[in-house]
């Protein structure tokens, strides 16, 4: 390994700990990645179709290392080197927080790790924030189960690879989320015309499901799913996903990856119907740059581990938060947090400040009926006047 490496942190004169190798070393520390390297864009990162970094405590004998990649950020090596670890805090809160990250307006980091000792230095890493963890889960398909896609197509809509063609076709509106995922993953849309693929679903001149490949490599690549919100709920994921899967296991490639988070149960539904399998179920930590933003999800996991109280108290904190500290996105998405308050009070049985929440949730914008009526913390209210004013409001009756 030559010493092209370069130092890109020392504070105080301490001690040099992390340097970022250049691209000509990358393959020389593929072994460190050997028991991550089910997330394939690290190979595409090593082997330079996908944009990257990679640090390392020392160029000559590298043990810990540090990948940054478009999909997450990875830990490998020896867990108790303190300084490394202190260093990558810093680096962290100075200098991607910062702005300076593979991703474009990156907001948060998410790291994933082997061994699993390095779970309990996530907290030095991320201090001061509390690290927050996420379940994920990875999924590989090896034959496709909805073969017969191309039947299920609904009339209207078409599929169609997504290429040069389509890309230049006249009149064809292409959300600015393709194009990004293309220019993200692969560094240019062209870099993706020539090594990527994927599939678009069009409705009259719309592409309104899109299933593109994160990377690739050898005979491996990694695909994910989006569908335009207006559009959701009519199983056109599910083809637009088989199509690109059909395409891919066609064409020499004998495994087709997908990671999602734990709670994605759409994304999970769309994989197994494809004929993907479970392979794994694995951890990260995650940090948000926004402390609102970083308290919001802090919340919605004390949520989901039943820590009503602790969840509570959070959006509690978030509505106090001054909204010029917030993104533009978050602030209009404030019914989401008001619901979700509303279902902590109600868990801790406090209905007062349950329909509290729920009334403010709806004067912000919340309209979903059927997720109200779904909730089972709200179940006890269902009998009640007050409930039923609420439901009057949700579906536009007068009350």
């Amino acid at each position: 390994m030559t010493v092209l490496s370069k130092l890109h942190h020392n504070v105080k004169e301490e001690s040099i700990v992390i340097h970022e190798l250049d691209k000509s070393e990358y393959e020389n520390v593929r072994h460190l990645f050997k028991e991550l390297d089910y997330n394939l864009i690290i190979s595409a990162v090593i082997e330079g179709t996908s944009p990257g970094r990679i640090y390392v405590d020392d160029v000559v004998a590298p043990e810990t290392i540090f990948l940054c990649s478009v999909e997450g950020y990875y830990l490998s090596g020896h867990v108790d080197n303190d300084s490394f670890n202190k260093a990558l805090n810093r680096f962290i809160f100075e200098k991607f927080f910062a702005g300076d990250t593979v991703r474009k307006d990156e907001t948060d980091i998410s790291i994933g790790f082997h061994p699993d000792s390095w779970e309990n230095k996530m907290e030095v890493i991320f201090r001061p924030r509390t690290p927050l963890k996420a379940l994920r889960r990875h999924y590989v398909c090896r034959e496709l189960k909805a073969v017969d896609w191309k039947s299920q197509v609904p009339k209207g809509f078409s599929i169609h690879r997504a290429d040069k063609k389509l890309l230049e076709t006249p009149g064809l509106v292409i959300p600015n989320h393709v194009t990004d995922w293309m220019n993200t993953n692969w560094g240019s849309i062209r870099d993706f015309l020539q090594k990527g693929l994927g599939f678009c679903m069009l409705h009259d001149k719309n592409v309104v499901s899109w299933s593109i490949a994160d990377c690739t490599s050898g005979d491996a690549c990694e695909i994910g799913i989006h569908t335009h919100p207006k559009y959701r709920r009519r199983g056109l994921a599910t083809l637009t996903a088989a199509a690109t899967v059909d395409y891919c296991l066609s064409s020499g490639f004998t495994s087709v990856g997908w990671h999602c988070d734990e709670y994605n149960l759409g994304s999970i539904g769309v994989a197994e119907k494809v004929g993907f399998e479970l392979e794994r179920n694995y951890l990260q930590y995650f940090c948000i740059y926004n402390e609102a933003n970083h308290l919001a999800e802090t919340g919605l996991a004390f949520f989901r581990a039943k820590q009503y109280r602790a969840a509570a108290e959070c959006m509690e904190k978030v509505f106090a938060t001054p909204r010029e500290e917030m993104p533009d996105w978050m602030i209009a998405e404030f019914h989401l947090y008001y619901h979700l308050a509303a279902r902590a009070w109600a868990a801790l049985g406090d209905r007062d400040k349950a329909f509290r929440y729920l009334d403010e949730a709806v004067n912000k914008g919340w309209t979903d009926v059927e997720a109200t009526n779904k909730c089972p913390e709200f179940r006890i209210f269902h009998e009640t006047q007050e409930w039923k004013n609420l439901m009057a409001r949700l579906e536009g009756k007068k009350v």
